[in-house]
């Protein structure tokens, strides 16, 4: 492991996070853009997405069946859209391309793109570098953020490992990330009270399919800072370090790829994540 490399790393244990910039090239910026046109461009709306509902019932077989949707959406390419642009017919309200917020969980596993960008020479180097052994990729997801802001949270309260500290997210910026249209926030040295929440698969019969076990803190929105990230560059996430992103107040899109990686030696995976390994695809290794 390259001794250029340690001061970065002690950054990254001291703050929770890293920003390496120009990690990828702006062309392998714009073939995921590219590929993901081309995915949105032949996507069919989910059924559930269809339903106009008239009785309670109907109602909750539209919840079932979104529940279900997202619930099963680990080991496929699932589109999850933005509130308010599908009418209740399921026609878009608005233009396609603007309506899906994110894509996911399995876009490494089987999107040639994506699964070369997860598992290319720098990321595995970059992971030998930071000491993992046996890491393996648990999920991706294309994000556009067209508008929405996320609320402060952690990763690992929706990706549980015993012992904690073994989840790690890859976060790539495919357009420059300005505060205007939304960049990351982090609160440093957040990564090292452990967590106090989290998202667990309810119990079956439930109303939800998921639901929250313990609560979120209030954060101090004085101790978030922004990091701002040109187009190509990479953040580094530590899975209990505390982030978020502001409502996207510019013209402009702010797409991102991000995947989250375990390091399987000595971890337990939560059977209470939403999210679970399956025989069609067992979390695949990162290293090839």
């Amino acid at each position: 492991s390259g001794g250029e490399q340690s001061p970065h790393l002690f950054q990254f244990h001291k703050d929770g996070f890293l920003v390496l910039e120009q990690f990828f090239s702006p062309e392998e910026c714009d073939n995921m853009r590219r590929q993901i046109q081309g995915i949105v461009a032949e996507m069919e709306v989910p059924p559930h997405c269809r339903t106009a509902f008239s009785t309670r019932q109907e109602e909750q077989l539209q919840q079932q069946g979104s529940s279900d949707y997202f619930l099963t959406s680990g080991d496929k390419i699932r589109f999850f859209f933005e509130k308010g642009v599908l009418d209740e017919k399921g026609n878009f309200l608005i233009p396609k391309e603007k309506s899906v917020s994110k894509i996911g969980h399995a876009l490494h596993a089987y999107d040639p793109v994506f699964k070369q960008i997860t598992h290319s020479p720098k990321v595995q180097e970059l992971g030998r570098k930071l000491g993992l052994e046996r890491p393996v990729v648990v999920q991706s997801m294309y994000i556009f953020k067209s508008l929405l802001a996320v609320t402060p949270h952690q990763d690992a309260t929706f990706l549980h490992t015993e012992p904690l500290g073994r989840i790690l997210g890859f976060w790539i910026a495919l357009e420059d990330a300005t505060q205007e249209n939304g960049c990351l926030w982090f609160i440093p040295g957040s990564h090292t009270n452990g967590i106090t929440r989290r998202m667990v698969r309810a119990a079956s019969g439930a109303s939800t399919c998921v639901e929250f076990v313990g609560s979120e803190p209030a954060y101090d929105d004085k101790q978030f800072i922004p990091l701002p990230i040109n187009k190509g560059g990479l953040i580094l996430i530590h899975g209990e370090v505390v982030h978020k992103s502001e409502l996207n107040s510019s013209e402009s899109s702010r797409h991102a790829f991000t995947f989250h990686v375990m390091e399987a030696k000595g971890t337990t995976w939560s059977k209470e994540n939403w999210l679970q390994p399956t025989p069609e695809l067992p979390f695949p290794s990162l290293y090839t």
